[in-house]
């Protein structure tokens, strides 16, 4: 059964949204009616096709195949008594297509959201509107399906967030001025995920509710894995652009990053294999941060990215400003490095020091070029073939913790210490 927006419209006896405004007995009954047709769709199933106007409407559920569509940006769905507007609830191959939900009124949870979908299968919601949320935007727990060219703004704690999803692509979606957290992939449990991210432009995500990084983020990751985060315009973020937090063989690859109050790309704790290559950040206060072999973190390749202005400070103020930092079992080649002010590339942190290597890297302009781990219980470290100019308090030094231990290794005839090898740089 298809429900037309000209028969609701003759149904629900009203004019076009041209004609002026109703009188408030008259908006209550539209809204009434309006509600009763749309129960009608979803149990019937098919289409549905809402006007333009603002309606205030709550506590939608739809759990059947069902198409929602609306005109983008002129069809407004309110909530104004804490609820949801619409939740899906183990529903296939519901469609949602140019509708902007809003909420009016506080929260009664702090989990609450417009758009709250579980168990759905073959999920579309594209070109939607989500704003001025006091919690989040959209809610995705067990999903599978695409959320695509959808714009949030406004929202007071997390644009989207999905959990333990099943094929879930969120892609070209546009999400600025947000409280908390911009995009959200988490599992409950560490496993395989597989949510691709790509061609998202997110800006100005503040950390509303505090803490040291569990909020500010562009993009975060939480134990989710096999996660793709691809081409992504990333600016603005009080903490990081990109944080992977206990996610295994996950994929950064090919974002534009600007102005991050902490670490721009960090991946940390308990995650087993990451790829970040190819990204270009500026104006960061860190680069790119492989870390927590204390914790199980490790196993990564950082390559081809270009990192320019390196600032330190930022979210946490004592924090240094160096440009690529690893831990464990990390390869680190083909990188340019400009413009850290403290460190381009840092190699170890005390005795949390195995199989590192750094090859073929640019270092321009940064206080000190490299700096590895000597620290007792530091594993050996490969230092090769990288060109690093303009260092002013060292090309490569042997360090302890924030200590250097040994004088600048990059020049010529320096002793070489723990039987690491440091050879084939060129030094300026």
């Amino acid at each position: 059964m298809k429900f037309s927006r000209r028969s609701m419209l003759s149904a629900l006896g009203l004019a076009v949204a041209s004609a002026g405004p109703a009188k408030a007995a008259e908006k209550l009954t539209y809204n009434k009616d309006l509600r009763r047709l749309l129960e009608k769709a979803i149990q019937a199933g098919g289409a549905f096709d809402l006007p333009a106007g603002r309606h205030e409407i709550s506590g939608l559920m739809i759990t059947s195949p069902l198409r929602l569509s609306g005109v983008p940006g002129q069809t407004i769905l309110v909530s104004r008594d804490g609820r949801p507007v619409l939740t899906i609830d183990g529903a296939s191959n519901v469609s949602l297509h140019g509708v902007t939900f809003e909420s009016a009124d506080s929260p009664p949870t702090d989990d609450f959201a417009l758009v709250v979908a579980t168990g759905a299968t073959g999920l579309l919601i594209e070109s939607c509107g989500f704003a001025e949320s006091p919690g989040s935007g959209l809610r995705l727990e067990g999903c599978s399906g695409r959320v695509t060219g959808n714009r949030f703004s406004g929202i007071a704690k997390t644009a989207l967030f999905a959990r333990d999803s099943k094929g879930l692509e969120i892609s070209g979606n546009s999400l600025t001025g947000i409280g908390n957290n911009g995009i959200q992939v988490w599992t409950s449990e560490p496993r395989e995920d597989g949510t691709i991210v790509s061609n998202n432009r997110i800006a100005h995500v503040a950390a509303r509710d505090g803490g040291t990084g569990q909020n500010g983020n562009g993009i975060n990751i939480y134990k989710a894995g096999n996660v793709s985060v691809s081409a992504n315009r990333v600016s603005d973020c009080a903490f990081s652009a990109i944080r992977n937090n206990g996610g295994s063989n996950c994929q950064i690859v090919n974002n534009a990053i600007s102005r991050t109050g902490e670490v721009a790309i960090y991946c940390e704790f308990g995650f087993e294999g990451a790829v970040v290559s190819g990204n270009l950040l500026e104006d960061v206060a860190l680069g790119i941060s492989i870390t927590n072999f204390n914790e199980g973190g490790r196993l990564a390749v950082v390559a081809n990215n270009v990192i320019r202005k390196v600032t330190g400070g930022g979210s946490l103020p004592a924090t240094n400003g160096v440009g690529i930092g690893a831990e464990a079992d990390t390869v680190v080649t083909g990188n340019v490095i400009e413009d850290a002010a403290d460190t381009g590339l840092s190699l170890g942190w005390g005795q949390y020091a195995r199989n590192l290597s750094a090859t073929g890297n640019l270092l321009r302009n940064c206080r000190r070029g490299i700096v590895f781990s000597a620290a007792d219980g530091a594993d050996r470290v490969l230092i090769a073939n990288n060109r690093i100019a303009g260092s002013r308090d060292g090309a490569i030094l042997g360090g302890d913790h924030g200590s250097v231990v040994t004088g600048d290794l990059g020049l010529d005839g320096a002793e070489i210490p723990g039987g690491s090898q440091i050879a084939g740089n060129l030094v300026s």
